[in-house]
């Protein structure tokens, strides 16, 4: 399977990513969630109903994917490609990249922040959305800076515990 910058492309889970959930909600039965929040895609909310239908829920719009523009869709080896310039320097400087027609950490750190102190302050509560998204969610919670090596990005299904 190619690895693809997806945003706003609004695909349901597959046969692997269904798979996956049922092992993540094994994972999952040893925590006591007050509350789920979830992204508003199809796939994260496909993800909850496999992983925690019992768990009362919200859908958060701020959890949406960071917008990657004009990459959207796209494989890293094609923006390589096309753009290498624009890739050196998203890598020099993740934090403040926006590829073209996207938006960079910082903007999506700006819809995060409210949501982060919700998380850190509010009950236990599982997350449900994006690699890039939840790793500035993580961020935020940890009150760590945006371009901190302390949070690993998550794969699909795979969870992180986090306290404020």
């Amino acid at each position: 399977m190619t690895k693809r910058f997806l945003s706003v492309t609004d695909l349901p889970l597959g046969t692997l990513g269904r798979a996956q959930c049922e092992s993540l909600r094994e994972a999952l039965k040893s925590y006591a969630f007050e509350r789920c929040l979830v992204s508003p895609m199809r796939r994260c909310l496909e993800t909850r109903e496999i992983v925690a239908p019992h768990i009362s829920f919200a859908v958060e719009p701020a959890l949406r994917e960071v917008h990657f523009g004009d990459w959207e869709g796209r494989t890293l080896e094609w923006v390589e490609s096309r753009f290498p310039e624009l890739l050196a320097q998203r890598r020099r400087d993740p934090v403040r990249f926006r590829p073209p027609g996207g938006e960079s950490f910082e903007d999506a750190a700006g819809r995060l922040r409210e949501l982060a102190a919700s998380v850190r302050d509010g009950p236990p509560t599982l997350v449900i959305g994006h690699r890039v998204t939840l790793g500035i969610l993580e961020r935020l919670v940890r009150e760590l800076p945006l371009d901190s090596s302390e949070v690993r990005p998550l794969e699909p299904a795979e969870f992180t515990i986090v306290s404020g």
